[in-house]
């Protein structure tokens, strides 16, 4: 005998669709928003110019000084990060649909653009006159600090060094720090929530220590280095996050392909051309990605160091990387999540296109009957510009932290 009796079993369907979390953006709470009135109606550029140094000289009576020259230099803010993106909701499916579907994806298209803007404010780590890599703690420069519990708090002490060398207030300093580094940290304080200080209620925030307002994030760049023994050959591969790149000494059509040239410089030229391309290929020295990574390598910047080749991914706290050819290395040492410690308002952001009144990113929807389709086009803009001007510089520190720590 066997039964079958699933068919008669109703299903029900919740009240409401499954949740998602997202990535807490901090640049609200850290970044300075006073320029961005200036371009609330129109323009493009915000130019904050800076001024030369005087120097103080020693002066004897009767002996004239030679005038020093006073200067200003063009510093400029410029609106140049635009995303966006398109859906579409076929009216069938908004009339059958249990849930609010144009609703639901509305809201979290705001917080991918959100987190977009974010991850590019904390990039800005790129641009700090100050860092701190596995030099600062006795190790070699430019590789990444093997982070522990007994090393954490140095990097505060040294932070703190570099900023106070460079006359930065101590009030409002901030670090943004990786769930990783929050781990070493509280096994630091052996769990004490009360060493962290009072929390300030701001997105993110963690408390504070040793004079920086903490706030956790996951939004951080994340960056490897891959250095090849010489010249790939024809079809060596290197694979970063999935995304699979072929030199060939004959340029092929598959999606990723990188000419192989006779020089090794050459040849990485030409890997980075596509990365800082967004993966559209020129059909000669490299060809184009599919239209999924496309998007994935848009929040990549690639570094051509000649002789090796870098890869910074925004909006991560780890990489995954792996090459055809075992001399051609990614050496643990150069993957590194890129932290940020700074002054509050060091960085200027301006949004151009919300609201003054609601403060909500502009997102229009139309209907798409004239283009043959009962439905609705849901495309949002957010239309925004990032800048560290010339004296902000001082107030930041680039932190080098090994991935594998």
């Amino acid at each position: 005998m066997a039964n079958s009796l699933t068919a008669a079993s109703p299903t029900y369907w919740s009240d409401a669709a499954g949740k998602k979390f997202y990535k807490t953006q901090l640049f609200k709470s850290i970044c300075n928003f006073g320029e961005e009135s200036k371009v609330a109606d129109d323009g493009r550029i915000i130019d904050r110019p800076y001024r030369s140094d005087v120097v103080a000289e020693n002066y004897t009576k009767g002996t004239a000084l030679t005038a020093q020259d006073l200067t200003y230099t063009q510093d400029l803010l410029t609106i140049d990060q635009q995303y966006s993106m398109l859906m579409y909701v076929d009216d069938i499916d908004k009339i059958q649909n249990k849930y609010n579907t144009v609703r639901l994806w509305s809201e979290e298209a705001g917080e991918r653009l959100a987190a977009k803007l974010d991850a590019k404010v904390l990039y800005e780590a790129y641009n700090a006159t100050s860092d701190l890599d596995s030099s600062d703690l006795g190790g070699t420069a430019a590789e990444g600090i093997a982070l522990s519990v007994s090393n954490v708090y140095q990097i505060f002490g040294e932070a703190n060094e570099q900023l106070d060398a460079l006359n930065i207030p101590q009030e409002n300093r901030y670090a943004v720090i990786s769930p990783l580094f929050k781990n070493k940290l509280w096994q630091f304080i052996q769990g004490k929530e009360s060493n962290l200080g009072d929390k300030t209620g701001e997105y993110g925030n963690i408390g504070r220590y040793a004079g920086f307002d903490l706030f956790l994030s996951a939004n951080h760049t994340v960056a490897a280095r891959w250095t090849p023994a010489d010249n790939p050959t024809d079809e060596d591969t290197i694979t970063i996050e999935g995304i699979t790149f072929t030199f060939q000494s004959v340029m092929g059509t598959a999606a990723g392909s990188i000419l192989q040239t006779t020089s090794m410089a050459v040849t990485i030229d030409n890997l980075v051309a596509l990365i800082n391309a967004g993966g559209v290929g020129d059909d000669t020295n490299y060809y184009s990605l599919s239209t999924a990574n496309k998007r994935t390598v848009q929040n990549w910047v690639a570094y051509d160091g000649t002789t090796y080749f870098e890869v910074r991914i925004k909006g991560a706290t780890s990489i995954t990387v792996s090459g055809s050819v075992a001399a051609d290395t990614w050496d643990a040492k150069y993957q590194n999540q890129v932290l940020q410690f700074g002054h509050r308002k060091a960085i200027d952001v301006a949004v151009q296109n919300k609201s003054s009144q609601t403060g909500v990113i502009d997102v229009q929807m139309a209907s798409t009957v004239s283009a043959g389709k009962r439905g609705t086009n849901v495309m949002p803009l957010l239309l925004a510009g990032v800048k560290t001007y010339y004296v902000g510089l001082d107030e930041l520190v680039k932190i080098l932290v090994r991935t594998d720590s």
